[in-house]
């Protein structure tokens, strides 16, 4: 795969891998690659790292999951993160996410404000509890769970009360995760395999009947929003070098990005999308679509460690 300004992804790993930096700031990349290919009157095109969004992201840099965070192309450790913080989702000045810091075999979910500070605990049960999305409102969380059983999708109050099967209108034995709320919190989408193939569902937080969104034969994997809610963003189980998007009223289904490698963890505003290459292996890096259509993703995070699950912070 070929990335912007003709620089391949094994010269980019080498370089990184040799500069012996615990992260990487993309800028200086950019910079870098810019500076060898301008002429000395030239005028250099603008800077797509500009556009691309602060979000906060795992790393396994320490040797173990944590919360960093990206700011324009500087990264930091997310303060009060410690080993086995994961699946990060922002909303309203929050972060809420999945740890293992209180035991190995035993996510909970907690939640912070999105500078680290006032962390909570949210959920104490001997089940699983992972996959946390945060409603806009910030009055809201949805995860999963398998405290009755198979996972399945729970809802709880941002302070962690009335935890609750949420309906999604399959039976108990199904098992189904990954929901994420809709921008403007009257849908929450989930995966569910109950036609036999994994496929991304939609259910109205008021109660109405779910609806099923994709129908890729290869299955529908890694769902998340468009910034407006009209379309959902995901990966087919077979073809993984494209974000696909499936637009929620007509079920039309387009390529958004193209060129990438084992991409997953999509999380895009309206003029950028991160994504996680090799998604589904060891060794994972986050790189940024700038626009619909581009097929040359911007590397973003690329080092000898993990960089995976980006958020984007609200």
């Amino acid at each position: 795969m070929t990335f912007r300004y003709g620089l391949s992804f094994s010269a980019l790993r080498t370089a990184v891998r040799n500069s012996h930096r615990a992260t990487v700031v993309a800028g200086s990349v950019t910079l870098a690659v810019l500076g060898t290919s301008c002429g000395s009157g030239s005028t250099s095109p603008p800077d797509p790292l500009s556009q691309v969004p602060d979000f906060i992201y795992v790393s396994d840099a320490s040797g173990l999951p944590q919360l960093y965070t990206w700011h324009s192309g500087t990264t930091a450790l997310f303060q009060g993160s410690i080993a086995g913080d994961a699946e990060p989702q922002t909303a309203a000045g929050k972060v809420v996410f999945t740890s293992y810091r209180i035991s190995a075999a035993n996510p909970e979910i907690f939640i912070a404000n999105s500078d680290g500070s006032n962390a909570i605990r949210l959920t104490n049960d001997p089940h699983t509890d992972n996959q946390p999305s945060l409603s806009p409102d910030g009055n809201t969380v949805v995860f999963t769970s398998t405290r009755s059983g198979r996972p399945r999708i729970w809802t709880m109050g941002a302070d962690g009360s009335n935890p609750t099967a949420l309906n999604t209108g399959s039976g108990t034995d199904i098992p189904e995760s990954a929901a994420r709320y809709s921008p403007g919190g009257g849908r929450i989408l989930f995966s569910s395999p109950r036609t036999n193939t994994t496929q991304i569902w939609i259910v109205p937080t008021n109660g109405s009947a779910p609806s099923q969104v994709t129908h890729d034969v290869n299955g529908a994997f890694f769902g998340s929003w468009s910034p407006n809610g009209n379309s959902i963003f995901y990966v087919d189980g077979a073809d993984r070098t494209k974000i696909h998007e499936v637009d929620v009223a007509s079920g039309t289904v387009t390529d958004y990005v193209t060129g990438g490698t084992d991409v997953g963890d999509a999380a895009c505003t309206n003029s950028a999308c991160l994504v996680v290459t090799n998604a589904t292996g060891a060794n994972r890096d986050i790189y940024a679509y700038i626009g619909s259509g581009d097929t040359a993703p911007l590397a973003i995070l690329i080092t000898a460690a993990s960089e995976f699950q980006p958020a984007i912070l609200h």
